[in-house]
């Protein structure tokens, strides 16, 4: 099975639900905004409940973006999502001299699933 008809299978299971359909057409902008809210996270203290509902809210508005099949959009959230755990291991090495190895493994999968968006814009749009 095509992993697109995997997402427009989701899309249907979704739009079953009224509160989930309205989130659908906007969920894309949603998605970066929850991105770059957590990676504002690390510079400015938010708090963690702002944090905690940006976390959650991304990979649950990730899910519905490629329902859509809008793996550039997919793109975009998952390489800001992969850049903040660069900081992370920046900051890590430079202010404490030791390396997060949590934040590595983080922005080498979700890095690898950023560009497995893009390849898969790329084959779209062709």
């Amino acid at each position: 099975m095509k992993f697109e008809q995997v997402c427009q299978s989701i899309n249907m299971f979704f739009k079953q639900n009224p509160i989930i359909r309205v989130l659908i057409p906007i969920s894309a902008p949603l998605m970066v905004g929850c991105a770059v809210i957590y990676a504002l996270g690390y510079f400015i203290a938010l708090g963690s409940a702002i944090q905690a509902l940006s976390y959650v809210g991304f990979f649950f508005l990730l899910i519905l973006v490629l329902s859509e099949c809008k793996f550039s959009m997919a793109f975009v959230g998952l390489g800001v999502y992969s850049l903040t755990q660069v900081y992370s291991v920046l900051r890590s090495l430079l202010k404490y001299h030791m390396l997060n190895w949590g934040s590595v493994v983080y922005f080498l999968v979700f890095g690898y699933f950023a560009y497995q968006c893009y390849r898969k814009s790329l084959q779209i749009n062709k």
